[in-house]
């Protein structure tokens, strides 16, 4: 995953509908327990060749709800293991699915500062100047 919906998800369903890889479970399904809806990491690919932007992000209308987590690859297996965070499923064969066991792709032009500290993928729009 690369996209994580924090703690000011007001459960309104826009980012669920939008998902194109349905990587998104509401508030009821949410596996960590949390009143709010939940990025599946496993499935998450930030819409890397689908669209410019992550859609969750880009309908959303809780700006900074939806924040740049670590990219989902072998070298963040770890952070990806941590169980109060993520609930990660397991292959047919019993093996968790985390980044070791499949990297999912990533926007690859957002640097590693920008994840996992709560950075905005939406930004709120400018206020417009009226002459």
């Amino acid at each position: 995953m690369s996209v994580i919906i924090n703690d000011t998800c007001i459960t309104c369903d826009a980012c669920l509908q939008n998902c194109p890889v349905e990587a998104i479970v509401d508030d009821s399904d949410n596996p960590t327990g949390n009143p709010r809806y939940y990025v599946q990491p496993d499935k998450c690919v930030e819409c890397v060749g689908i669209y410019d932007d992550p859609q969750c992000a880009a309908i959303c209308p809780s700006i900074g709800c939806i924040t740049w987590d670590m990219p989902f690859t072998k070298e963040f297996d770890e952070h990806f293991l941590n169980d109060e965070i993520y609930k990660l499923g397991t292959s047919k064969e019993g093996q968790v699915k985390s980044p070791a066991y499949k990297e999912k792709k990533f926007r690859e032009d957002i640097p590693l500062t920008k994840r996992g500290v709560g950075e905005k993928v939406q930004e709120e729009p400018e206020e417009s100047e009226v002459g």
